[in-house]
């Protein structure tokens, strides 16, 4: 566990510091991203939050599926004229559910100023891996993980001739949300159905997927055995809508916002 924690913050020594080290604290404060590649040539994210003097920690892959999740106590210290942070008490797992104690603690010069921290590993003591530095950038709180409402869905025609159900799912970031109601039916084929569905985890410029299925029969309707399926995607957006057309007689507009 000592192993993957360490690779993964790549931690300590620089040799600037970094300008009032009373304001750093404050400074410090928000979550911070760097893109790295490891040996065999895969990219990853690596992630630090700090909020006071605890610490989130966490490597995602390409796919943003996550790798490596750690947290625990941070503090900040003067090491002669250098400015450091200290990691202790720090658990780590391959998510925030499934962590265990990491029996070591890391001391690391750094150098900050308002948008970029720097740091370097691998030199507080002998360690496995070679030595490196890594730059951090602020996440700015609009390009922060946020909240995809789905507002509604206007139906502009449908294929049902009959008393219709409707079953719509929607996915981003890994995270899967349904809206459906049970014994609710709709008899027009031109109506606003307010759905008011949050999937979390979603910036701006980030895909989602859905998948909205129609039948007569409400038990079938979030089933395989499905009178009429549409798949798509949008681009989330501060505020949006788009309009599709999957079938000749099926027209509809989905609405969102991000808050």
């Amino acid at each position: 566990m000592k192993t993957s924690f360490f690779k993964a913050l790549s931690f300590c020594a620089c040799l600037t510091v970094a300008s009032a080290f009373a304001d750093d604290a404050d400074l410090l404060n928000g979550k911070w991203l760097t893109k790295k590649t490891d040996d065999s040539g895969q990219s990853h994210t690596q992630t630090i939050e700090i909020k006071k003097d605890k610490f989130n920690f966490q490597i995602s892959g390409a796919d943003n599926e996550g790798l490596f999740y750690a947290t625990g106590d941070v503090k900040l210290q003067k090491l002669g004229p250098f400015s450091s942070v200290k990691f202790t008490n720090i658990r780590g797992g391959s998510s925030s559910a499934n962590l265990d104690d990491v029996n070591d603690e890391f001391v690391c010069v750094y150098t900050l100023d308002e948008d970029t921290w720097t740091m370097a590993s691998n030199f507080d003591k002998n360690r496995q891996e070679k030595p490196s530095a890594d730059v951090y950038k602020r996440v700015k709180a609009d390009a922060a993980a946020r909240t995809l409402v789905i507002d509604e869905i206007e139906m502009m025609d449908t294929p049902q001739a009959a008393t219709w159900f409707i079953c719509f799912e929607a996915t981003a970031s890994g995270e899967k949300r349904r809206f459906y109601e049970e014994n609710k039916g709709y008899e027009k084929s031109q109506v606003k159905i307010p759905v008011n569905l949050e999937v979390p985890k979603v910036t701006a410029g980030q895909k989602c997927a859905f998948k909205m299925q129609l039948d007569d029969v409400d038990g079938d309707t979030c089933t395989d055995d499905v009178d009429n399926r549409s798949t798509g995607e949008f681009v989330a957006s501060e505020k949006g809508s788009q309009s599709y057309k999957p079938e000749n007689n099926w027209q509809y507009t989905i609405r969102w916002h991000l808050k």
